[in-house]
C-alpha cells in the first residue's frame, strides 16, 4: 500500500509540473496584463508539433524544442498584436471572445498543416530509475527539471534584471507604472514571449510522452485555469504549487477510485475551493468600492 502510495504522488508530481509549466504562462499574462489568454493552449500545442517537425527533419530533441519555443514567442507576440492589443480598455469578455477565436485559427491551421493524426516525439531520454519504494522514468525527471530550472529563471528575470521590475511594477499598478515612464510595449511583449516559451517546452516535454493532435491544448489550458484559481490569480508560487497539487489530486483519484473520475476530481476541486477560498490558496481577497 505503501509503495502504491508512493509511486502515485510521483506520478503525480511529474504531471502536475507539466500543468505547472502551462499554468506559469498563463498566470504570467493574465496577473499582469489581465488577459484571459485561451489560445495559450495553442501555444502549448504549436509548441509540440513544431518540435516534432524539426526531430523528425533530423534535428536533436532539446535543439528542436528550444527553436519550437523561438517560434513560438513569435507567434505568443503576434497573437498580442493582432488580437489582444487593439482592445486594449475593452470589457473583459471582448478580450476573451478573442482569445477564443485566435485558439480555433490556431488549432484549425494545424490541423490543415498536420492534419488531425496523433503523433508522438521521439524520446529523448530512456530508462527508468529504480528504487526500493517507487520507479520514475528518466522522462518524468526532466519534466521535474524543467520545471524548477523555469522557476529560477523566471524569479531571475523578475528579481534580477530591469525589465522584470518593469513586469512586477506594472502588475501592481498599471497606471502609476505609465506615469513613471515604463514602455507597455516592452512589458507586453516580454510577457508574452515568457508565456509562450513555458506553454511550448511544455507542449514539447508532454509530446515525447504522450500523443500530440490540434486540440491537445484545449484540456491542458482549461486545467491551467483551474490552477490559476487554486493558486490564487497573478500568484506565480500559487500557480507552481497548485500545479503539483492538481497532478497529485487527479493522479490520486485515478489511481485509487477510477480514471473516469480524473477530470471529475479537478474540477470538483476548483468548485471546493471557490467555495471555501474564492482567492485561492496564495491569494488577497480584493475589495471593490
Amino acid at each position: 500500500m505503501l509503495d502504491l502510495f508512493l509511486q502515485q504522488t510521483v506520478n503525480g508530481l511529474a504531471l502536475g509540473s507539466t500543468y505547472a509549466l502551462v499554468a506559469l504562462g498563463l498566470t504570467l499574462i493574465f496577473g499582469v496584463l489581465l488577459i484571459p489568454n485561451f489560445a495559450h493552449g495553442e501555444f502549448y500545442m504549436v509548441g509540440a508539433f513544431l518540435t516534432y517537425a524539426l526531430v523528425m527533419a533530423g534535428l536533436n530533441f532539446w535543439l528542436a524544442m528550444a527553436l519550437g519555443a523561438l517560434a513560438v514567442i513569435a507567434l505568443g507576440c503576434l497573437i498580442d498584436l493582432v488580437a489582444f492589443r487593439p482592445l486594449r480598455g475593452a470589457p473583459p469578455l471582448s478580450l476573451m471572445i478573442s482569445a477564443l477565436a485566435a485558439s480555433i485559427i490556431l488549432q484549425q491551421t494545424a490541423t490543415l498543416i498536420w492534419t488531425s493524426e496523433a503523433r508522438t516525439i521521439p524520446t529523448p531520454v530512456t530508462g527508468v530509475l529504480r528504487t526500493p519504494f517507487f520507479i520514475v522514468t528518466w522522462m518524468q525527471v526532466v519534466v521535474m527539471a524543467s520545471l524548477i530550472l523555469s522557476v529560477a529563471a523566471i524569479w531571475a528575470i523578475l528579481n534580477r534584471t530591469r525589465l522584470g521590475l518593469a513586469i512586477r511594477a506594472t502588475a501592481q499598478n498599471h497606471d502609476a507604472a505609465l506615469l513613471m515612464g515604463i514602455s507597455m510595449v516592452q512589458v507586453r511583449l516580454a510577457t508574452f514571449a515568457i508565456g509562450a516559451a513555458l506553454g511550448a517546452i511544455a507542449g514539447a516535454l508532454l509530446g515525447a510522452t504522450f500523443p500530440i493532435y490540434p486540440t491537445m491544448g484545449v484540456n491542458p489550458v482549461l486545467k491551467a485555469f483551474v490552477v490559476l484559481v487554486l493558486g490564487g490569480i497573478g500568484s506565480l508560487r500559487g500557480a507552481v504549487l497548485g500545479g503539483l497539487f492538481l497532478g497529485l489530486v487527479e493522479v490520486m483519484v485515478a489511481g485509487y477510485l477510477s480514471t473516469e473520475l480524473q477530470d471529475i476530481g479537478a474540477f470538483t476541486l476548483l468548485v471546493l475551493v471557490l467555495l471555501i477560498r474564492p482567492q485561492g490558496f496564495f491569494g488577497t481577497a480584493q475589495v471593490e468600492r
